[in-house]
């Protein structure tokens, strides 16, 4: 089949809806009333202060970065070189890809059977050479993140679309003097937080961003929370105006009218049971159980890379993880608009019968040309 260009995009997560157009006019005002010739330094700390007020923190326990990327590689530069960083795989690639630039001692922990997410195993890991540090030292050691190993937990866990409990992560926190680090990118999607742990944890650090719920991927904004320690250390690596005017406005003004963000995650979150309900109809497909805004799927004979290329060739983007053994046979979707939605389905049940009906050819010893 001949490629097309690609016209619906449900591979990087993003939001299927924009910001309001009321809320595009309100950043318009206030940009025009901001000097282009100054750093943005007055719009960062009231952005720190509107985020601690909305989730309850102290303003000096916000990092800001240029998207949650840029927050990883903040947190990894500073407290990872030379030490052990532990991830679940398959997991969100960022945290690989900074933990080498950083020159951390990256260490992967394969997913359970059935892509089974638990903390066992990672804490097992985190503790295997750091059993003969403990007591109050080792505790001051691993508020400031001196010499700890890292454990990064996703969570919701990106590209499962599971999550651990509340209880789980906490009873992790207990096991480990590790800098535990949760990724709450898509806790909008699924409710509940680990933020509350905190004021009991001072090796607890939660990542959040604006790129999916509140739906600024364009913008790029993402922060840590964390204990004023760990966040004082952070300050000292990152560069200091890293959000331009326009984003700390735009975040700014999105948090003060996030009722947009409220209709937007009720609207994706029923879109995904829809989604992963006329998936699971189609034969041959198994999804995993989701509370994040995407999908992801297992087909039983077909390869996902194979998939992910005819339906790119039909205009539709999917996600499949090529690098990943485990993950051969899965494709990550995101909730789009029902319409987009549609048509991914459509266009997967037409791939899906195109390559049984090669299959069937060639097993029949049917040629092309016949």
């Amino acid at each position: 089949m001949m490629a097309v260009g690609i016209r619906i995009r449900l591979d990087s997560n993003e939001s299927p809806f924009d910001v309001p157009a009321r809320l595009k006019e309100s950043v318009l005002d206030r940009l025009r009333t901001i000097p282009f010739n100054r750093y943005p330094q007055g719009l960062a700390a009231t952005l720190r202060q509107t985020i601690a007020s909305r989730i309850g923190v102290d303003d000096t326990q916000i990092t800001l970065g240029n998207g949650l990327d840029e927050v990883i590689h903040i947190f990894l530069q500073t407290f990872g070189p030379g030490r052990r960083v532990i991830v679940q795989k398959p997991s969100f690639s960022m945290y690989e890809v900074a933990s080498l630039a950083a020159g951390a001692d990256f260490r992967a922990v394969p997913l359970g059977e059935g892509l089974k997410l638990g903390v066992t195993e990672i804490i097992e890991e985190a503790n295997a050479e750091t059993d003969s540090e403990t007591g109050a030292a080792a505790g001051a050691q691993a508020a400031s993140g001196n010499g700890r190993p890292i454990v990064i937990l996703c969570n919701p866990h990106n590209p499962t679309g599971g999550r651990l409990s509340e209880a789980e992560i906490e009873a992790a926190l207990r096991a480990t003097q590790a800098l535990v680090v949760v990724d709450e990118a898509y806790v909008e999607f699924a409710g509940g937080s680990v933020l509350p742990l905190l004021g009991k944890y001072d090796h607890l650090v939660v990542l959040r961003t604006m790129s999916k719920a509140f739906g600024l991927a364009g913008v790029r904004v993402g922060y840590s929370v964390s204990s004023p320690r760990v966040a004082a250390e952070l300050a000292k690596v990152k560069q200091p105006f890293n959000l331009d005017s326009l984003a700390l406005v735009i975040a700014q003004t999105a948090l003060e009218n996030d009722a947009y963000c409220q209709e937007a995650v009720a609207r994706i979150v029923e879109e995904r049971a829809r989604l992963a309900q006329r998936l699971s109809c189609i034969p041959g497909v198994t999804c995993l159980p989701s509370c994040t805004n995407f999908v992801l799927f297992r087909m039983e004979s077909a390869e996902a890379i194979t998939v992910s290329a005819e339906l790119r060739c039909r205009g539709v983007a999917v996600r499949a993880f090529p690098g990943e053994s485990m993950l051969r046979q899965y494709l990550r979707v995101s909730c789009g608009t029902r319409e987009e939605d549609d048509m991914f389905l459509a266009a997967l049940e037409s791939v899906l019968c195109d390559l049984r009906s090669a299959e069937t050819r060639r097993c029949l010893g049917v040629r092309e040309s016949d």
